[in-house]
């Protein structure tokens, strides 16, 4: 429920940052995957920021919007600015003024 997919969350930052754990990018980004799956928009953007700058998953653009819309799309703020930023860039997704427009 809610509740698990936000400590999968929570587990997957403190992998990413070492705190209380052993610092590991692989095993923040498999608990956070586990939360975004299961709609959780905050693993989804954070997810998403990753796949933009290749921190702990191979960087791949395409995937940084598609994360980055789902959560976006649950009135998450910082992954809308992240999906009009792509917009406006026209990166890892064709250019578009509006769209950039109406995510900011």
């Amino acid at each position: 429920g809610r509740h698990t997919r936000f400590a999968q969350f929570n587990l997957g930052v403190c992998f990413q940052q070492g705190a209380g754990v052993p610092q590991d990018s692989a095993e923040a980004v498999r608990w956070i995957r586990l939360a975004a799956d299961q709609g959780f928009a905050g693993a989804q953007s954070n997810l998403g920021g990753w796949y933009a700058t290749g921190t702990g998953v191979v960087q791949d653009l395409a995937e940084a919007v598609r994360w980055c819309r789902l959560a976006a799309e649950q009135g998450f703020a910082v992954a809308q600015f992240r999906v009009g930023m792509c917009y406006a860039r026209g990166t890892g997704i064709a250019q578009n003024d509006a769209e950039a427009v109406r995510w900011y």
